[in-house]
């Protein structure tokens, strides 16, 4: 990469970790050009404002969330891709803790910054994908056909989301170490049955 590329990926490796830690309130480029040796003015020559920043930010975490979703074969059996679907989630957000933490922080901003930062057309292909998929299982006679598409996507994904967002506060309540690799595993798994069980209930 050029020199140019390579600091803005310096920067935004930086802010990345910054952002996720304190939100977009709580950084300062103050200290997103100190951890990242650069000159505060350098910041502003790539991004403008801190806002803009910000804004790439979360784009970049969705975008990865989004590649890892568009790698997965989609033409498996309907219940199969869920079940891929719903570990490799589980495997992604485990990977990704900042992603949780971004999207923790954005919506505590009402999600202020989703829409101009480009995430719902982004994110928006993976969305159509799995509703394809789960229409398609109702087509071939695997799935039910009285379930509530849209519902079902969001329950998919919030089922694997919530175990990380809750990661540090239910171990407390239930005494459950959810950071061990082997109660993650098995959590996505009861995840999948339940979801393909309600999805295949007569």
């Amino acid at each position: 990469m050029k020199k140019g590329e390579v600091t803005r990926e310096k920067i935004l490796a930086v802010a990345e970790e910054i952002f996720s830690e304190k939100g977009f309130s709580g950084a300062r480029v103050d200290e997103i050009a100190a951890a990242s040796g650069v000159n505060k003015r350098m910041i502003y020559a790539h991004f403008e404002s801190k806002e803009n920043l910000y804004k790439d930010i979360l784009h970049r975490v969705y975008g990865r969330l989004v590649e890892m979703e568009s790698s997965q074969n989609m033409e498996l059996p309907a219940d199969e891709v869920l079940r891929v679907n719903i570990s490799n989630a589980f495997e992604y957000l485990s990977n990704n803790p900042n992603f949780v933490s971004l999207v923790m922080h954005e919506n505590l901003n009402k999600a202020r910054y989703v829409d101009s930062a480009g995430i719902v057309p982004l994110k928006s292909q993976s969305v159509v994908a799995l509703q394809k998929v789960l229409q398609r299982g109702i087509d071939e006679g695997i799935f039910r056909k009285d379930i509530d598409i849209n519902e079902m996507v969001f329950a998919i994904n919030m089922f694997a989301f919530s175990y990380f967002s809750n990661i540090y506060t239910m171990p407390k309540l239930v005494k459950i170490d959810l950071n061990d690799a082997d109660a993650r595993k098995r959590r996505s798994a009861m995840v999948a049955d339940m979801i393909i069980g309600y999805l295949k209930q007569n």
